[in-house]
């Protein structure tokens, strides 16, 4: 039935709900179940790896350890969410080797996609902080605070629960091969028109999750004492001995923990017994989440069936181009403002050299000129001077003292300075 017909409740119809059952057939798809774990256990192994050789080489070793398990895990989860999807949609299921590789390019949209997420979540809150900010105003703070606390709490309850609701429903989309732009807009259309059906599957997929974990654990605790007590009596005391001290003191030197001569069995026995184990509680943790996953891509094809996205999408290319057209714009303002800066800046240099040499051209101008410097006057028989407007005779003018070479008359019989007689 579809949300308009008689005997829905809400937009839900009894069908829909109990079409969510059918996610439990996730535990019998085995592609899926060995593409999450066999990612999950080289993930694992090859971490390990790094981890004993980060003790020798450094922090770089252990984190190219932790990125190839975080690759390693995404790319499992992705491989099984792909074949998952598949078996949801009801086509042939596609082969391992190629849920793997597409599971693996998934990665890069995933990180986009929580990226522009978590700027969006980081816009909200800073408006936010900026709404209290405003709210430190004096007299006026407490009583806007009185109303922006509590929508507030709202606005980011809405925000983030929005964010990971569109985050889980994405996943399907771009299982199923979409573009991040139409999982995003898919994701809106949902928060638009179908949110509450929405968190009420997803709800009813958690808790279909949980009940089949609660199972599967409970049947692995069922059996874990017994299978220890009878592993310890027939194996000897030393290797579970062994495995508990490895256990409650997260040692790695198993062969000193118990002691005697059989101290290199019960480490072995023991190590043995915790990569058994984690491969069993890998196992448990694969069959939930293969039932989660094909839950979730149940309820995404429910609840984009019927639904318009086009119109949704095209509004969200709309405002992505006049953002993008916007940025160009301020952008181009931003260089003309820069380029009228650096024009005005040469204009004031020119105007401010040309300024200073008209400056210095009337100053120059301005400045009184200095008459040349007077001629000595002229100097008459004996070293005396001769009176203003007399001359001396012309022929006197090269006559000199041999003694000390003082300008001496034609006609003087002495010199007037030392006193030699020159006739």
């Amino acid at each position: 039935m579809t949300p308009t017909q008689p005997g829905t409740i809400g937009g839900l119809s009894p069908g829909a709900f109990a079409s969510l059952f059918q996610a439990i057939n996730g535990l019998r798809n085995r592609r899926a179940l060995v593409a999450m774990l066999g990612c999950m256990v080289i993930g694992v192994l090859v971490a390990g790896l790094f981890s004993l050789m980060a003790a020798r080489m450094g922090f770089f070793i252990a984190f190219l350890g932790g990125l190839f398990l975080f690759v390693a895990a995404a790319t499992g989860i992705n491989a099984a969410g792909v074949l998952l999807m598949d078996q949801a949609r009801g086509v042939p299921s596609r082969p391992l080797t190629d849920a793997v590789v597409y599971g693996l390019m998934c990665i890069p949209k995933f990180i986009v996609l929580g990226l522009a997420l978590l700027l969006v979540a980081i816009a909200v809150f800073v408006v936010l902080a900026i709404v209290y900010v405003v709210c430190k105003i004096p007299v006026l703070g407490p009583i806007l605070f009185v109303v922006v606390f509590p929508l507030s709490v709202v606005i980011a309850g809405l925000t983030l629960c929005g964010l990971f609701l569109c985050m889980f429903l994405a996943l399907p989309a771009i299982w199923e091969g979409d573009t991040i732009t139409r999982a995003i807009a898919q994701t809106l259309a949902i928060a638009r028109s179908r949110l509450v059906e929405a968190i009420l599957l997803l709800a009813v997929v958690g808790l279909l999750a949980g009940v089949v974990g609660f199972i599967v654990f409970s049947v692995l605790f069922t059996g874990l004492m017994p299978a220890i007590g009878l592993s310890a009596s027939v194996l000897g005391g030393d290797g579970l001995y062994s495995m508990m001290g490895m256990m409650r003191h997260g040692s790695t030197d198993f062969g000193g923990m118990n002691g005697g001569g059989s101290g290199d069995g019960a480490a072995g026995y023991a190590i043995a017994a915790g990569i058994g184990a984690g491969l069993l509680w890998a196992l448990a943790g694969s069959l939930v989440s293969l039932v989660y996953l094909l839950g979730l891509n149940l309820v995404y094809l429910r609840v984009t069936e019927g639904l318009d996205v086009g119109a949704t999408e095209a509004a969200m290319k709309a405002r992505f181009d006049d953002a993008k057209r916007q940025a160009a714009d301020l952008g181009q303002k931003a260089r003309d403002a820069a380029e009228r800066a650096r024009e005005q800046a040469r204009q004031s240099t020119a105007a401010a050299q040309a300024g200073a040499a008209a400056a210095a051209a009337a100053s120059m101008a301005a400045a009184p000129t200095e008459p040349p410097p007077a001629p000595p006057p002229p100097i008459g028989s004996g070293g005396r001077e001769l009176p203003p407007g007399s001359t001396t005779p012309a022929v006197a003018k090269t006559l000199t003292c041999p003694q000390c070479l003082s300008s001496v008359g034609q006609d003087d019989l002495f010199c007037g300075v030392c006193g030699y007689r020159l006739k």
